[in-house]
């Protein structure tokens, strides 16, 4: 019994000196990790059994090459938009904050609206100069006229009262255009500073807002469904 053991135990040492032998032969013991910090590196690769140690210049130019060059254009282009420069621009000229904005998409609309309220600005004028002249004249025009007291306007005989009324109409068309215009002078530059804040608000992950169901407390009776809302910063 002792010999058939002693018998196991060497073929199993027999075994184990074979396969031993037979992977350094061949070469298939595997490679060692290279753990050589890039600071300790030569200054050329070198090979060591199985591993080759990389030249710190070589990862740095490596790096270098793959960094993307910006372009002094694409930097001016990468700027911070500041809502007081919007603002201010749309104060000294309509559509300059847009401009600043790079909305240029709605330009038309407020050149647009501003032509608009010229012509309706020159159109009232226009009535109420004509209209207001008709009334001096057939206010200045002597009682015993054998027409009256009435001045031909645009083709039309008309009165002292018929001229004040339509004088008095066009000039408070005529203001009420000057009016809406400085509101919407007004209106277009809160339109840039908001649209400017808009573009530099920060739309991270990092800003979240989540609404998940609850349980709340009711002092004393009992427990209560309720919603909670969670906002992270």
């Amino acid at each position: 019994m002792k010999h058939f053991v002693h018998l196991i135990l060497a073929g199993f040492l027999y075994a184990s000196l074979t396969i031993t032998n037979g992977m350094a032969q061949t070469g298939s013991v595997p490679a060692a990790t290279d753990t050589l910090p890039p600071a300790n590196r030569p200054a050329v690769p070198v090979q060591v059994g199985e591993s080759v140690l990389t030249p710190v210049a070589d990862s740095v130019a490596q790096i270098a090459s793959d960094t993307v060059q910006v372009t002094p254009a694409q930097q001016a282009k990468i700027r911070k938009i500041v809502p007081r420069k919007a603002t201010i621009r749309s104060l000294l000229l309509p559509g300059l904050g847009q401009i600043y904005n790079r909305q240029y998409w709605k330009l038309p609309f407020i050149y647009g609206g501003l032509v608009g309220a010229i012509v309706a600005f020159r159109w009232n004028q226009n009535l109420y100069s004509q209209y207001v002249d008709g009334y001096r004249v057939a206010f200045n025009a002597p009682s015993n006229s054998p027409t009256g007291k009435v001045a031909v306007v645009r083709g039309q005989v008309l009165g002292v009262d018929q001229l004040k009324r339509a004088s008095d109409q066009f000039r408070r068309q005529r203001d009420l255009t000057v009016i809406l215009t400085a509101a919407g002078w007004a209106l277009n530059a809160i339109e840039a500073n908001v649209a400017a804040h808009l573009k530099t608000f920060d739309l991270s992950d990092d800003l979240t807002l989540k609404i998940h169901p609850g349980i709340q407390p009711t002092g004393g009776l009992g427990i209560a469904p309720g919603v909670r809302v969670a906002m992270t910063f």
